[in-house]
């Protein structure tokens, strides 16, 4: 035969579940944030290279106009 919960079962099944959830929620939010320097690295890079090649690009113009 089946059980019969009470509400209050019910809800301690929910607060279980959500300190659960906070748990992952908190887990997930520390590997993202330890990602944050590699992509602000991987910005940095593709800027300068960018930055580099426009340059490059901008001289090479000039001494085709000179």
């Amino acid at each position: 035969m089946s059980e019969k919960r009470t509400a209050e079962d019910i809800r301690t099944e929910i607060a279980a579940e959500r300190q659960r959830l906070d748990a992952d929620l908190d887990a997930l939010q520390t590997e993202l944030r330890s990602l944050v320097p590699l992509v602000a690295a991987g910005l940095a890079v593709v800027t300068l290279v960018t930055f580099r090649k426009g340059t490059i690009s901008g001289l090479r113009m000039i001494k085709r106009l000179v």
